[in-house]
């Protein structure tokens, strides 16, 4: 009669593990898809991010193009002209700007490479 109560215990002990590997194994599988939901809406983000950079890069290149040209066409103003100095002043701040985008550009790239690598970790 003992050896019958032992093998009862023993596989309701083993009943349980295998539910709580089942339910522990189910509870990885919702955390694993969330995670998965969490990084494609990440990506989907940073795309986004990524083009509107592009665009403010490329809006910026062609102002700064065209000061460039008007800069050109006014060389026959003098220097110390205020609407030259203005012009030059605007035209670093462009530079500035279109550097800052191109940062930013390199900085999503770098974001976007780091959760792809992590995303192929992960299969």
């Amino acid at each position: 009669m003992r050896m019958r109560e032992l093998e009862i215990q023993f596989q309701n002990a083993m009943s349980e593990l295998q539910a709580s590997f089942e339910k522990q194994h189910r509870e990885w599988q919702q955390s694993y898809q969330a995670l998965q939901q969490l990084l494609a809406e990440s990506k989907q983000r940073e795309a986004a991010l990524l083009e509107e950079a592009k665009q403010r890069e490329a809006a910026l290149r062609v102002q700064n193009e065209q000061l460039v040209r008007k800069l050109s066409t006014a060389s026959s103003v003098p220097e110390q002209h205020a609407l030259v100095k203005q012009i030059k002043m605007l035209g670093a701040h462009l530079d500035a700007l279109a550097k800052d985008a191109a940062t930013f550009n390199h900085h999503l790239r770098n974001q976007q490479r780091a959760a792809d690598n992590f995303s192929g970790d992960q299969r």
